[in-house]
């Protein structure tokens, strides 16, 4: 008896190593508990693809009061792209779908210290692209 739960316990650690590890790789950014970095008044460049990284997420932090915007260039137009700014806790405070412009856009006013998410998803296939974001603040 245990010998086969020895066996299973093996089996079960190498499992991952197969193909979980493989798609973490793949998409290093996917959930909200990996996402990368974005540093205030600075541009960082991303892409999606819809059959490898369907979703990015960034996270910042804000240290003061102000009108915190999030701007995004999509390099592909007319992509339905999302774009969400979501809270430390993962609730959802301002969305926006990318039609025919390039650039969308999410403004949301904070009134204390907080860390903010960003998460870029492709919700079809024609959201595959690359795209440049910057998140700023206007202190009041």
């Amino acid at each position: 008896m245990r010998r086969m739960l020895l066996a299973a316990g093996l089996a079960a650690l190498t499992l991952p190593a197969c193909g979980g590890a493989q798609k973490a790789m793949e998409d290093p950014d996917a959930h909200r508990h990996q996402a990368k970095p974005l540093p205030l008044n600075k541009v960082i460049v991303d892409s999606l693809t819809w059959d490898v990284d369907k979703s990015d997420w960034k996270i910042f932090f804000v240290e003061q009061q102000g009108l915190v915007t999030v701007t995004t260039h999509f390099d592909t137009p007319g992509g339905n792209c999302e774009m969400y700014l979501r809270d430390k806790y993962g609730a959802q405070m301002a969305r926006e779908v990318q039609s025919n412009n390039q650039y969308v856009k999410l403004v949301r006013r904070i009134v204390e210290p907080t860390r903010l998410f960003v998460w870029v998803n492709s919700s079809s296939e024609k959201c595959s692209t690359g795209y440049a974001i910057e998140a700023r603040i206007d202190p009041d």
